[in-house]
């Protein structure tokens, strides 16, 4: 009996050391795992069919592991989708963490604040530069509210206006970080001044004729229509102050319709030396009272172009006529020119001239060189303005050159006869 009892306390005393072994095994092959996970390395598998809790607890690690792996894929897909749109945003973009330091600003807010550096990382204080976007970012960390405020930065030699907006994210019980956009209204803002400077201009030339012919009116009641000769003198510049406001309108109207898309552009094949006879006996009369010339200079054989007639017609009409107004000795020249492999119409007079420094000004809605000349003369300031967007309308181009003092030529660049 002593000897089956020794015998039986061995094999159960090596059954456990076999069992422990295969424990300590398991254990370590569990271990290995988890330190492998907690190393970053969240591939890591362990396969095993072997039967037991040990082997179940690790088969059920892998299982976890597996679906955390995936959901982690899934929020990198959309963590790297948001960082896309973010940058990739018109609007600039940057977002701080807990201790004000950026981790993302997209290419337009860089583009904006003129940022050439790599910034992410850095404080954000030391990253913007500008009093004001400093002082609402500050503001928002305080008061966990958005702040908004319009700001003013230089980018080269250019003024542009932005609309900077800070938002908190924050906690139940502290800041996190800030969103930071800013929003270019730069145009806005320019848009804004031509909206003002057209309004001033309008009021002004419409109030000019309509004092005028107030006053004339006025004094004609007052007792001036029993003197003949001053009665018939007050009632031509009357008439002439209508006209100025009937053409003042009129130029408005076309110049309105012509921005809007109303008017149409129509292209048929045009005859452009029918066309521009058709200008020249227009304002024969008015050359003729200045003694100027009107000449055309084209090339041989018909010159037929793909164009509106009527509104190419219109376009001639207002650069030979700016070109009567400003020229008081010689005459216009109409004519084409083929040098450099395009095909230019062009309207050149040996007037006045401009400085070079107010060409680039030129087609804007009532600018002129000269104010007092122009008024004098009757122009409107809308002019070259509707022969640019007349020009543009057709698909050509303009280009306007001139000498102080030796006349001016408009280009029309049409590229190509039909």
């Amino acid at each position: 009996m002593a000897s089956l009892f020794i015998v039986i306390l061995l094999l159960v005393v090596l059954s456990l050391i076999i069992y422990l072994g295969r424990l300590h095994m398991s254990i370590n092959t569990i271990s290995g795992l988890i330190k492998e996970l907690s190393a970053g390395n969240l591939n890591a598998r362990l396969f095993t069919d072997k039967p037991g809790k040990i082997y179940a607890i690790a088969r059920d690690i892998t299982t976890l592991m597996e679906k955390t792996n995936i959901r982690l894929g899934f929020a990198e897909a959309e963590m790297q989708r948001m960082e896309a749109i973010l940058r990739g945003m018109s609007d600039g973009v940057l977002i701080t963490d807990t201790h004000d330091v950026v981790v993302l600003a997209n290419r337009t807010f860089k583009k904006l604040l003129s940022v050439t550096d790599n910034i992410e990382g850095k404080q954000v204080m030391d990253v913007l530069r500008n009093a004001q976007l400093i002082e609402i970012v500050r503001r928002a960390m305080d008061t966990w509210e958005i702040m908004s405020d319009e700001i003013a930065v230089t980018r080269g030699n250019r003024d542009l206006h932005l609309i900077g907006t800070a938002v908190p994210i924050y906690s139940e019980t502290s800041v996190r970080g800030i969103v930071l956009t800013l929003h270019d209204i730069t145009r806005l803002r320019q848009l804004e001044e031509v909206r003002k400077d057209f309004v001033a201009n309008v009021s002004h030339e419409i109030k000019t004729p309509l004092t005028a012919i107030k006053g004339f009116a006025e004094t004609l009641l007052d007792g001036a229509l029993d003197d003949k000769g001053n009665a018939v003198r007050f009632l031509i510049m009357i008439k002439n102050h209508s006209e100025r406001l009937n053409s003042l309108v009129d130029d408005l109207l076309a110049l309105s319709s012509i921005e809007l898309g109303d008017v149409k552009i129509n292209k048929t094949e045009v005859n452009l030396e029918q066309v521009i006879d058709t200008v020249f006996i227009t304002l024969k009369d008015k050359a003729d009272k200045k003694g100027l010339y009107l000449r055309k200079l084209l090339p041989r054989g018909n010159q037929v172009l793909s164009a509106d007639k009527d509104k190419l017609i219109q376009i001639i009409i207002n650069l030979v006529d700016n070109g009567i107004k400003f020229t008081e000795k010689g005459g216009i020249t109409v004519g084409i020119d083929e040098s450099g492999g395009k095909v230019s119409l062009f309207v050149q007079d040996t007037g006045i001239g401009i400085p070079s420094r107010y060409l680039n000004r030129l087609g804007e809605r009532f600018y002129r060189v000269d104010s007092a000349r122009s008024r004098e003369l009757g122009g409107t300031g809308l002019g070259l303005a509707i022969v640019k967007h007349l020009v543009g309308a057709h698909g050509w181009s303009m280009r306007i050159e001139s000498e102080y003092g030796k006349g001016t030529r408009a280009n029309v660049i049409i590229d190509q006869y039909l």
